[in-house]
């Protein structure tokens, strides 16, 4: 019996190590917040699929694959500083992100993109045996969850699989499973998954979803004014949930710039990345070099702004204040032991306000996207 109880510390070992910590989970999704949103709602775009209620094993083995380079998405390892984070960090963030709900106010309505529901249910036969009829997904075999996932997301990942750029399934035959469907029967199929979050949505834009949102903003409202109280009078716990700023550094995004790299190098990637975008440049300040013609010496600082018009606008049309964002920023700054750094204004407190309606945070999410990866440019070199 001795023996057996010395034995169990060795059994258990394993598991012990791989239980979340979730409020470590929470403080790593602050970060991936800036693309995916605070509560993993993700936005429309190809690049911020929705993280919240994905099966939590399944996010961790994508996050370790993104992070060990078996996947690509160098913006979101720079940003988020994933290739910093350890195996555990990992299991700590997905098991935070599977447990999320989004609140109804940010709830984003998956929309079809173009194609026919009902011509999607046919090529959808082979994907409900793994994926559920629901398309919930399948914890127990790490099977992602569907519902709710946005339908561009789902496009580029469907074609990654047709071209082998990602693997499908364990299966071998997983793998051909779309390789009968054109780009329109695709989108046929993506526009049948998009209508499996239509009950949940309607309930939530429902008088009596709308009334539980409002108590869900005022809650949230009330929390966040507790902890700022609390912090105020030196009662707040190290680690609060929500977003609390206690340091200036929590509202800007910060990037190092790769070694050798000069500034003139870093500008021009930047430009070109923008330009990619459609990001039109609207000015650039040269503060060191005009202080220096000044004959003032200063360390190295150049601000570069962009914007995209069209967003610009929809975001102005709604509210004028949302003019004060704009245009973005970027900086180019020498620190004081001569390293050079990116550092951009974050979002996230706008996208985190809880006051947007869902397209405007759509909006400000893509927006954030745009200029981290411009600021991932400039930082790498790379365009």
């Amino acid at each position: 019996m001795k023996k057996l109880l010395w034995l169990l510390p060795l059994v258990l070992a394993p598991w012990q190590a791989q239980a979340a910590d979730l409020a470590n989970g929470e403080r790593i999704n602050r970060t991936c917040a800036l693309c995916h949103g605070i509560y993993g709602q993700g936005t429309p775009s190809r690049a911020s699929p929705r993280l919240a209620g994905q099966n939590a094993e399944y996010l961790a083995k994508a996050t370790k694959d993104f992070r060990d380079g078996k996947r690509q998405a160098p913006t979101m390892v720079v940003t988020s500083g994933l290739h910093e984070l350890s195996d555990k960090d990992l299991v700590d963030v997905s098991a935070y992100l599977a447990q999320l709900d989004v609140p109804a106010y940010a709830l984003i309505d998956v929309q079809q993109p173009g194609g026919d529901p009902a011509k999607g249910v046919k090529s959808y036969k082979e994907c409900k045996n793994c994926h559920g009829t629901e398309g919930m997904g399948k914890p127990d075999k790490k099977v992602p969850r569907l519902t709710g996932q946005h339908a561009n997301y789902l496009f580029q990942q469907m074609k990654l699989f047709q071209w082998r750029k990602r693997p499908h399934g364990i299966d071998p035959d997983d793998q051909a499973l779309f390789d009968d469907l054109d780009d329109q029967g695709v989108f046929h199929l993506v526009a049948h998954v998009a209508t499996l979050d239509d009950e949940q949505v309607k309930v939530a834009k429902s008088a009596e979803g709308r009334k539980a949102a409002v108590e869900e903003r005022r809650a949230e409202a009330k929390a966040r004014h507790e902890a700022r109280r609390a912090e105020a009078m030196g009662t707040a716990p190290a680690k609060g949930s929500g977003l609390q700023i206690t340091d200036i550094k929590q509202t800007v995004a910060q990037m190092e710039v790769k070694a050798g790299l000069k500034p003139d190098d870093v500008i021009q990637a930047m430009l070109s990345k923008a330009a990619g975008l459609n990001m039109k440049l609207v000015g650039q300040q040269y503060v060191s070099k005009e202080l220096e013609e000044r004959g003032e010496k200063a360390p190295y600082l150049t601000i570069v702004q962009f914007c995209d018009p069209k967003d610009a606008k929809t975001m102005v049309v709604h509210n004028p204040i949302y003019a004060s964002y704009m245009p973005c920023r970027i900086a180019v700054v020498e620190d004081q032991q001569g390293k050079l750094w990116l550092m951009m204004l974050s979002l996230d407190m706008l996208i985190n306000a809880n006051l947007l309606p869902p397209e405007v945070v759509e909006i400000a999410i893509r927006v954030n996207q745009a200029m981290l990866d411009v600021m991932v440019a400039g930082a790498t070199g790379e365009f």
